[in-house]
């Protein structure tokens, strides 16, 4: 048996997505542990947690329609998978969706409990803001399957020769 030959380094493609900055991501994530800790910890009833449960989700409304924006100008051309990432994703962690959704849950949760309002009327809510970007998703896909070029392969074309119509194809008519 022959001794093997030595192997060929192994080239690993580097993961070229830009992180977002670390003062973003603590930012964020120390203003949603607020908005979460305000909502828990806070008595009920008070009129300042509405207006701020109402904004906090205004502004998680907000970055989730600039993320669906965004994704979907990424996109352009391309259908956008329901399961999975999409095509085009220039970033690790889009920081407009993963903290855009969380607002407005906690937002409308924080106003909906400080205006004694029921979880059956705060739930549709909640729905229609998961709801909107789907929905915007469902529109940029069926947008881009129209204006793929389709093939018809069940159409039979009537090809004709010098030597007349071939065999198989109708006639002309």
């Amino acid at each position: 048996m022959e001794p093997l030959q030595p192997m060929r380094p192994v080239d690993v493609q580097h993961d070229e997505r830009e992180s977002a900055p670390r003062w973003k991501v603590w930012g964020a994530r120390i203003l949603l542990a607020g908005l979460v800790l305000t909502g828990v910890l806070v008595e009920d009833g008070q009129s300042w947690m509405v207006t701020a449960g109402t904004c906090a989700s205004a502004i998680g409304a907000a970055l989730i329609v600039a993320s669906t924006r965004r994704t979907m100008r990424e996109n352009a051309g391309r259908r956008i998978p329901w399961l999975g990432r999409p095509p085009v994703e220039p970033r690790r962690e889009d920081l407009l969706l993963t903290f855009g959704f969380p607002m407005v849950v906690f937002g409308i949760a924080l106003a909906a409990k400080s205006a004694s309002v029921p979880w059956f009327i705060a739930l549709p809510v909640i729905c229609a803001f998961i709801g909107l970007p789907l929905s915007a998703q469902a529109w940029h896909n069926h947008r881009v399957r129209t204006l793929e070029p389709r093939t018809f392969s069940s159409t039979r074309v009537h090809i004709e020769t010098e030597a007349g119509p071939r065999v198989g194809s109708p006639p002309p008519g």
